[in-house]
């Protein structure tokens, strides 16, 4: 094994600890902002159920 071989094996360890660091910041941020998606989502189903009933009370007449 030679030194440039251990120096680009060196190097690719660094970058795949650099994707991981990175990969878990994402997690951690998706983790936190979940609950508040979920909550969100719900509202819109909500609204949209109701948009949905007002249409069809108006198309009715």
């Amino acid at each position: 094994m030679d030194i440039q071989q251990i120096i680009r094996w060196i190097v690719m360890a660094i970058v795949i600890l650099v994707a991981l660091m990175i990969l878990d910041v994402l997690i951690n941020i998706a983790s936190f902002l979940i609950p508040f998606a979920l909550v969100a989502l719900v509202a819109l189903f909500i609204l949209a159920v109701i948009l949905r009933l007002i249409s069809s009370m108006k198309s009715r007449r």
